[in-house]
């Protein structure tokens, strides 16, 4: 149990605040062409209060549906187990570097 970038997750965890899994649902990216915005959504629609996202997973769209909503963003590094405590903020340079990955992602279909 690792964390991947949005888009490619097979997997969206569901975790309590004793960092004990609750829930895990397939990923709704998997199945959509709006890949990150789907899991920002299901996030919203899940009510969490805070998501921690893999370096490369919140785009603009992204950011601003958690925004919105008051969710609290972190991030973690792709690869690293799921309890981990080595967390960041979010800032716009993710967001610049996220929304470029997604859209290089979209061109080359991977």
């Amino acid at each position: 149990m690792k964390f991947e970038i949005f888009s490619k997750a097979k997997y969206l965890v569901l975790m309590n605040e004793n960092g004990e899994i609750i829930e895990k649902r397939n990923n709704p990216a998997l199945n959509s062409p709006m890949k990150r915005p789907a899991v920002a959504k299901e996030c919203v629609e899940l009510k969490a209060n805070e998501v921690i996202a893999p370096h490369g997973s919140l785009c603009f769209p992204s950011y601003r549906i958690l925004k919105k909503a008051g969710i609290k963003m972190l991030i973690a590094n792709p690869g690293e187990d799921l309890r981990i405590s080595n967390l960041k903020e979010v800032n716009m340079k993710e967001v610049i570097y996220s929304s470029f990955l997604a859209m290089k992602e979209r061109i080359t279909e991977h």
